[in-house]
């Protein structure tokens, strides 16, 4: 009755052509027992993305088939039942990408699919949102670095561990009725062995994962825990990639997130971060900065950081002198990028009047950049994420430059 699936990606976006690299798929009766599981590895043809949050290695992907070889048999997998995951909509939305590539019409419709993520909102008010928070609630063991097989095994134990909160035949039993009867092509079977890699115990829990699981839900728009679902994928690493930004832009066009919500949403998250920190007995200076980092990407600066852990400490937590405000010190040499209302020359000014040093050219000793468009794709912003150098707003440099240096 159910097929409890996992994926691993290359990237957040299948319309930016990111594909699947892993498939994992765990087969359930109706009252949540175990019939057979399935998994491989698969080649997309391309490179793999970030390889430091699922361990997949080029050498490991080099015998393994292409989608198309195994579209047979995961469409006879799926066909009939109802799908389960956890933040299922990004899994379905890859998988339905891939059959498409393949020429195959999967009948996958996201409405008729079941979402452990949103199963635990509803039986659990308060509960957290990622896997690993879910599965630690239900004394579930998780294990494995983002194997999609550790990820499927662990997603169907905590559907079982939830169905078993609902009467027989569950509430869903219609849209079940309606899903297995489903047309799905009739395809050729498939040869084509699966690869699988071995499950990696351990390692998945670095200390910014841990903080990742502790972070509260959001309680709107709709779609604000699919985003942060995602943004926690790629945080858990406390990475954002220059690429890793623009997937996430995409991502929340597709969710239909204005930039504005999209702002609110990374307030939300920093200010859960610094809660989650305030209460680990084990963070430190390198946690801190590891903190200081994530806000940093997410267009927040160290005071705001600073901010945030006074507000959630209760007023316990006293800021540490600094010589500069926002974390950026007298002295931090700044480029400007975008068109701005008021001149260059002007902005240059008003950064030596606040004690910073202007440069025009983005390299290493750069401090931080201010863009007129945060999510600018100039070659200074550019550049700038390549080197891992903080971009700030206007009117975030508006209030750095009067806090450095009062009128």
């Amino acid at each position: 009755m159910y097929a409890v699936i996992d994926t691993e990606t290359t990237g957040l976006s299948p319309e930016q052509r990111h594909r699947v690299i892993e498939v994992a798929v765990v087969l359930l009766d109706e009252h949540g027992r175990f019939e057979r599981e399935w998994v491989t590895l698969l080649n997309p043809q391309r490179d793999l993305g970030p390889q430091h949050i699922h361990g997949i290695r080029a050498a490991d992907i080099l015998a393994a088939p292409d989608f198309a070889e195994v579209a047979p048999t995961l469409a006879g997998l799926l066909a009939g039942r109802m799908v389960v995951g956890h933040n299922v909509e990004f899994d379905l939305d890859f998988l339905r990408a891939e059959f498409a590539r393949a020429g195959v019409d999967a009948p996958l419709v996201t409405e008729r699919s079941m979402c452990t993520m949103a199963l635990a909102a509803y039986l659990h008010p308060g509960a957290k949102r990622t896997l690993g928070a879910c599965c630690a609630a239900a004394g579930i063991p998780l294990d494995g670095w983002h194997s999609a097989l550790a990820d499927t095994r662990a997603t169907a134990r905590l559907f079982v561990h939830y169905l078993s909160s609902f009467s027989q035949p569950p509430p869903w039993q219609w849209a079940y009725e309606e899903v297995r009867r489903y047309a799905w092509p009739e395809l050729p079977p498939s040869d084509a062995a699966p690869v699988v890699r071995p499950v990696q115990a351990g390692g998945r829990h670095g200390w910014m994962s841990r903080l990742v699981d502790q972070l509260p839900r959001a309680s709107e728009p709709p779609q604000a825990d699919s985003y942060l679902a995602l943004l926690d994928r790629v945080l858990s690493e406390r990475e954002v990639t220059e690429d890793g930004a623009e997937q996430l832009v995409q991502v929340a066009t597709r969710l239909g997130l204005t930039r504005g919500q999209v702002a609110d949403l990374h307030r939300f998250y920093v200010t859960g971060l610094a809660d989650a920190f305030w209460n680990d007995r084990d963070a430190g200076p390198v946690e801190r900065r590891d903190l200081d980092r994530v806000a940093i990407m997410l267009g927040h600066t160290v005071t705001e950081v600073d901010e945030a852990l006074a507000q959630v400490s209760a007023g316990r937590y006293v800021p540490p002198a600094r010589p500069g405000s926002n974390g950026f010190p007298v002295g931090s040499r700044v480029v400007f990028t975008g068109d701005m209302i008021d001149s260059r020359e002007e902005w240059h000014q008003r950064a030596t009047a606040a004690g910073f040093h202007p440069d025009d050219v983005v390299t290493p000793e750069t401090t931080f950049v201010v863009a007129a468009d945060v999510d600018s794709l100039s070659l200074k912003a550019k550049e700038a994420r390549r080197l891992g150098v903080p971009i700030i707003g206007v009117e975030d440099f508006r209030r750095l430059s009067s806090a450095s240096h009062p009128r």
